[in-house]
């Protein structure tokens, strides 16, 4: 069940990457670029959620969870000044933290 998910997840990826892409040269209405913007952001932070759960540390869980929450959310809340900023660190974040916390779940698999 769970390769499946896995599966599903980096096809919707793949086609939000390609929709991405070809918005290069096809040129989508502002509508399509808002799906496609609302999708990558939905599944981004689908991936924080579901990668909240596999720390051993509670902080890095609740910051991962929020982050997924917040990415998700922000796309049914209205424009404000700091929106933008907020996501950045939203997207950011997690991913600095799984970057700088590998070499202790490296350790800690060979022990």
């Amino acid at each position: 069940m769970i390769k499946t998910l896995h599966k599903i997840f980096l096809i919707l990826i793949g086609i939000f990457l390609i929709g991405k892409i070809s918005n290069w040269f096809l040129n989508y209405s502002d509508e399509t670029n808002q799906i496609l913007n609302a999708g990558m952001f939905m599944l981004i932070g689908i991936a924080y959620l579901a990668g909240g759960f596999i720390w051993d540390k509670k902080l890095k869980n609740v910051i991962f969870i929020v982050c997924g929450v917040y990415l998700i959310g922000m796309n049914f809340i209205g424009d404000f000044v700091i929106k933008s900023i907020i996501g950045i660190i939203a997207i950011l974040l997690p991913m600095l933290i799984a970057r700088f916390s590998h070499e202790e779940t490296d350790e800690k698999e060979l022990a």
